[in-house]
């Protein structure tokens, strides 16, 4: 055996990768037993073509089966060999002592996971979520942090992380020490501890307050665009208005036996609107919760049809294509849907200036890669078009080419499709029209929740104070027939004198506009002795939506099914 063979049988022996590399075309001519894993992902990856031999010490990242970082040391060889010295970054104290203090003083949040429990978590950790160090240390991040509503996808999540996938861009919420939820966008990817063990490495950005920053922008949408809505609702109210008095103009020469009919079609008319009415205070509603509902998308469709074709009005035909289905169940419910229809729908109508025809068509598809049903949703219309350097924008925040348009509409209803584990497509021709297509979760049978129904209202007291005699008697009467105590005022001065010989109240119906002191001024006063005061404002005054939330408020007119089932849903939540 010669000397240069029990050489390279010594070097063999050593702890650490080495290779003997050819200078000028950085080829490598040899390397030891430790370098021999290495050496295929080295040529694969073009590793060395990368790397800059007239340094002394480089850092190498190889992906193999995990991603690895070396520190290396060049030595020229007479000019022509470089000796390329290998070692883990992870062997050597000083850099360990780099990264770890490096990783303790990142102002997001990392944590180690292995064997479904947190083995590390840095700093920040304790500002973000108020636990000491020592109490998220062994926790089950799925079991114990996640939010209860994310706890599903999150599992997914992990399982795909598991699986070799790395997610990125994943949002998803935990709970607080005190209860409170911080919503979190997460990285995450499969990789070996220092001992060589699989671990999954977390890292977790706060966006609480960029999502506040949305609903700030929402809000900037719904008072920016108001009054635009209200304009056209004023002229499909004064349509409703028209046909109400054609009926009427019927009935003086219609004979009594036959007035029935035409009683009925004025109710419907008159019902009509107080839907759209109903449409205008879902309008200022946020996607809060819309993962506990399920809706029927067959039926919505059918039940909202007729409103959807008042408020196009009579010269946009709306046609409706349900398929073969009998009922298509998806998330949401009918106030957030009414809301996402009224957005496409409003600016088709723009599009076509007043006059065309609108298609909508239900189907479904599926999604074979990651195993998932959708409800789809198409909305077509026969106007102009979007040309083609303008439809890439038209989902992005304040794009817009009306000339009083605040560019948030569509940027919203993309967004909440999205919350919902959704997405939108959109396909346009200059001159032919523009197809919206809404995919959204497909869900076999309806959610069975044990809600607001079955909530007795029965022994409850509640303070009516109403302006209007004739509302005030009739919900007066409407409320005891359902077993409830009701005390009812004309004014809140009259309300406030006798309020020391009242029995305690569970709610209050008040009109917001008074005659003297308001309907806000007397709940506030009120809710200083009773702050477990529910309250249900009645108005008119449509714009209050936007400084009020939709759940205490009923527009008028208004009926009477829906004071019980405001009613219900405040005590129900005040329960839950």
């Amino acid at each position: 055996m010669d000397i240069k063979e029990i050489l390279f049988k010594s070097l063999d022996h050593l702890e650490n990768p080495l290779l003997l590399i050819k200078r000028q075309n950085k080829e490598i001519i040899y390397y030891n037993a430790k370098a021999q894993p290495l050496v295929e992902e080295i040529i694969k990856q073009e590793i060395l073509s990368k790397i800059d031999f007239e340094k002394k010490n480089v850092i190498l990242t190889i992906e193999y089966p995990f991603t690895k970082i070396f520190l290396g040391k060049c030595y020229v060889i007479n000019g022509e060999y470089v000796l390329f010295h290998l070692y883990e970054a992870k062997n050597s104290n000083s850099f360990h002592r780099f990264l770890f203090e490096l990783i303790e003083n990142l102002p997001i949040i990392v944590f180690f996971i292995k064997n479904e429990k947190i083995i590390y978590a840095n700093r920040i950790c304790e500002r973000f979520l108020g636990y000491g160090r020592e109490e998220i240390i062994g926790k089950n991040l799925l079991k114990e942090l996640v939010w209860d509503l994310d706890k599903s996808k999150v599992w997914m999540h992990c399982e795909r992380v598991k699986s070799g996938y790395k997610e990125e861009g994943v949002i998803f919420a935990l709970q607080d020490k005190f209860g409170r939820v911080r919503n979190f966008l997460w990285n995450c990817f499969f990789t070996q501890d220092w001992e060589g063990e699989p671990i999954i490495v977390s890292v977790a950005s706060d966006i609480s307050e960029y999502l506040k920053l949305s609903q700030q922008i929402e809000r900037i949408h719904k008072n920016q665009t108001f009054s635009e809505f209200l304009r056209g609702l004023v002229h499909d109210f004064n349509n409703i208005l028209h046909t109400i008095l054609s009926y009427i103009d019927k009935l003086r020469a219609t004979p009594r036996t036959q007035m029935l009919d035409i009683l009925q079609a004025i109710e419907k008319t008159i019902f009509s609107w107080i839907d759209i009415n109903r449409i205008i205070l879902d309008y200022s509603r946020e996607t809060k919760e819309l993962r506990f509902n399920r809706i029927d998308m067959v039926a919505f469709l059918r039940e909202n049809l007729e409103v959807f074709q008042l408020i196009l009005g009579e010269n946009i035909r709306l046609y409706l294509d349900l398929g073969c289905y009998r009922n298509l169940f998806t998330y949401g419910d009918s106030a957030f849907w009414r809301y996402i229809f009224l957005n496409f729908l409003s600016n088709s109508k723009d599009a076509m200036r007043g006059e065309g025809e609108i298609f909508i068509s239900l189907g479904t598809y599926k999604d074979y890669v990651y195993n998932k049903k959708y409800v789809v949703i198409s909305i077509k219309d026969v106007g102009p078009g979007i040309p083609e350097d303008i439809l890439p924008h038209i989902f992005e925040p304040f794009f817009t080419t009306k000339e009083k348009g605040s560019g948030l509409g569509l940027f919203l209803v993309n967004h909440h499709i999205r919350t919902l584990e959704g997405f939108i497509e959109v396909e346009s021709q200059v001159g032919k029209g523009t197809i919206f297509r809404i995919y959204v979760p497909l869900f076999t049978k309806k959610l069975v929740t044990s809600g607001p129904k079955g909530i007795s209202l029965r022994n409850k007291t509640v303070f009516l104070v109403e302006d209007e005699e004739e509302i005030r008697e009739l919900l007066k009467d409407f409320l005891e027939e359902q077993g409830v105590k009701v005390y009812s005022f004309a004014k809140a001065e009259d309300l406030l004198e006798r309020i020391s010989e009242l029995k305690e109240p569970d709610a209050i119906l008040v009109d917001l506009n008074l005659p003297g002191m308001s309907g806000e001024e007397l709940v506030s006063h009120l809710k200083s002795k009773c702050p477990q005061l529910k309250v249900l404002y009645l108005t008119g005054d449509i714009l209050v939506l936007s400084e009020i939330p939709a759940e205490q408020v009923l527009i008028k007119p208004f009926k009477l099914e829906d004071v019980l089932s405001k009613l219900e849903k405040l005590f129900y939540e005040e329960g839950a």
